[in-house]
């Protein structure tokens, strides 16, 4: 199994506050770490802890960011093919640790599109992960990548052109409901539901945070309820949704069946604290899924 990831990758350097600071105020925080951050590096450090062999091909620049970035995918056993720019993307990440608040000061710095991707890489992955950032390389992919090859984007909550071309071609849709509700061709759940059914063609997987997943094969609608979990921080919970999906998919599962297992990994991610941090290991996950227990609870189908 090998899963190839396409996709932005920023360094997190995470200030700990035992308090958020007044504007103006000069404060020293209780400690500093460095995070991966970023959808589909995300993803691949849960896949790698799971076993499976991954492939992150991302652009950083030739900077100390870049050396904190390539030890920490190292550790995950992740193969690293960079793309160099001027600088690396590095975000300042305040949490304040009474309660758990995060405020993100997001880097501006912006890199050209990946392309030229090794055909033998493309044609030895067996899963390709994308995030919205890459429509150049997505396209590229699609011409050189194996039949039976699956594709999964992260869109994010974008809703554009753009993202509505990689959806169309995607083996997966998996979108947020923020996003579906930013359609507002029709000013109903069911009638957007449907035109997302209408772009893809495919069974569309709506996520609903804390309220679990849907399913909706153009006729059906099912509800994938999420786990009880005391959630403390929610950050990158979709990303981990992905690569547990993918997970799932490696494994020959069902769609439902991935579904289940991706809320339950999402769910386990969203009880501790950090992203890259939270990410679970295999044996935490076995764990928890042995003693999970699903929530009772009715979903909305309104926008608000």
């Amino acid at each position: 199994m090998h899963v190839l990831g396409i996709g932005e990758i920023v360094l997190d350097k995470v200030n700990l506050l035992n308090r958020f600071p007044e504007e103006g105020e000069k404060v020293q925080p209780q400690k500093v770490e460095y995070s991966v951050g970023g959808p589909v590096p995300s993803a691949l450090i849960l896949l790698s802890r799971l076993g499976v062999k991954c492939t992150l091909i991302s652009t950083v620049g030739e900077d100390d960011a870049y050396e904190k970035i390539k030890s920490k995918l190292k550790r995950e056993n992740i193969q690293f093919i960079p793309r160099t720019a001027r600088s690396t993307k590095v975000n300042t990440v305040l949490i304040n640790s009474k309660n758990g608040s995060r405020t993100i000061i997001r880097d501006g710095v912006r890199h050209l599109p990946i392309s030229g991707i090794s055909e033998r890489i493309i044609k030895s992955s067996d899963i390709i992960l994308f995030d919205r950032h890459e429509p150049k390389a997505f396209e590229e992919i699609l011409n050189k990548k194996r039949s039976d090859t699956k594709i999964i984007i992260d869109p994010s909550t974008e809703v554009s052109t753009k993202i509505f071309k990689m959806l169309a071609k995607t083996d997966f849709p998996i979108i947020p409901y923020e996003s579906l509700s930013k359609f507002r061709i029709h000013e109903g759940f069911d009638a957007n539901l449907n035109d997302v059914y209408r772009i893809t063609k495919k069974t569309v997987v709506i996520t609903l945070g804390e309220k679990g997943s849907l399913i909706f094969d153009g006729k059906k609608t099912t509800h994938v309820p999420a786990l009880q979990v005391p959630a403390i921080d929610t950050l990158g919970a979709g990303d981990i949704f992905r690569g547990a999906f993918g997970y799932g998919v490696l494994q020959k599962w069902s769609i439902q069946e991935s579904v289940e297992y991706a809320n339950l990994v999402s769910a386990l991610q969203c009880t501790k604290l950090g992203n890259y941090e939270a990410i679970p290991t295999k044996r935490e996950i076995e764990k928890f899924r042995a003693t999970a227990v699903s929530k009772l609870i009715e979903y909305n189908l309104n926008f608000d």
